[in-house]
């Protein structure tokens, strides 16, 4: 692999994500801070907190994710831009792994600040640590690397950047529905639907951590156990990085 020019593709695809950057780690301070009143108001207890923590970092995950990375597999096919990028001699395979680690780098900034910011609420809160910060992290960013793996897999094999930024976009704020229907209504367990994996973060946080198979009001859902959701996740990365390897080392300049 050429360092040079992976480098210099690296930052410049950092450098278009920076301003994205900066306006989710502002969000997610915002968001942590209304959702602490929220919960002061609603006398919500440590459990209900963390809990519904966790399901804010998961979609914001999904929002930004898909943001950041939407455009990485298509903006050299639906633009002028590939004329000039891929007509010099660099390994496809270079510049979409650069892309790749540059939107994955992103969204780091964010996503400390989203638990930063929940540690410090859930201290001043209720004078307890969030449990398991540690280890719900580490689901974070391998959430955060899957779905970003599987928005430019799919943007690689798309026309538009529409395609993949309206994909990520359903996927993360139609889950919930997701697994209600496929809770109690076909009563199987999604595990083949990636945000189905990135619960992982919000029921490591949890205290007492949920059953496997939770009971609700009106219907059923279930939680991935942990070296399932990893699987799911690493399972997903794998396949949509060869995807996009694969697409955009064959794809011709309109």
């Amino acid at each position: 692999m050429d360092k040079t020019a992976f480098l210099a593709v690296f930052y410049s695809q950092f450098r278009r994500g920076k301003s994205a950057m900066t306006a989710f780690s502002l969000l997610s301070v915002i968001i942590i801070t209304l959702f602490s009143f929220l919960s002061v108001k609603a006398a919500f207890d440590s459990s209900e907190f963390f809990e519904s923590l966790g399901l804010i970092i998961w979609l914001m995950i999904g929002l930004a994710a898909t943001n950041l990375s939407a455009d990485v597999g298509v903006m050299d096919f639906s633009g002028r831009t590939g004329l000039l990028v891929l007509s010099q001699p660099v390994d496809r395979k270079t510049i979409i792994t650069a892309r790749l680690l540059a939107c994955f780098s992103l969204m780091l900034l964010p996503l400390l600040i989203l638990y930063l910011s929940g540690f410090l609420s859930g201290f001043a809160l209720y004078r307890m640590y969030m449990p398991d910060a540690l280890l719900s992290l580490g689901f974070a960013f391998l959430y955060a690397l899957s779905f970003i793996s599987f928005i430019v897999g799919v943007s690689s094999s798309s026309k538009e950047k529409s395609t993949p930024l309206s994909t990520g976009l359903t996927f993360s704020l139609l889950a919930v529905f997701v697994f209600a229907v496929f809770g109690k209504f076909i009563g199987i367990e999604p595990w083949f639907f990636l945000p189905y994996a990135g619960l992982i973060i919000s029921s490591t946080i949890t205290v007492p951590h949920p059953l496997h198979v939770n009971p609700g009001n009106y219907f059923f859902y279930y939680m991935p156990y942990a070296y399932e959701a990893a699987i799911i996740m690493l399972v997903y990365t794998a396949i949509f990085i060869s995807i996009a390897f694969f697409n955009y080392s064959r794809r011709e300049v309109i």
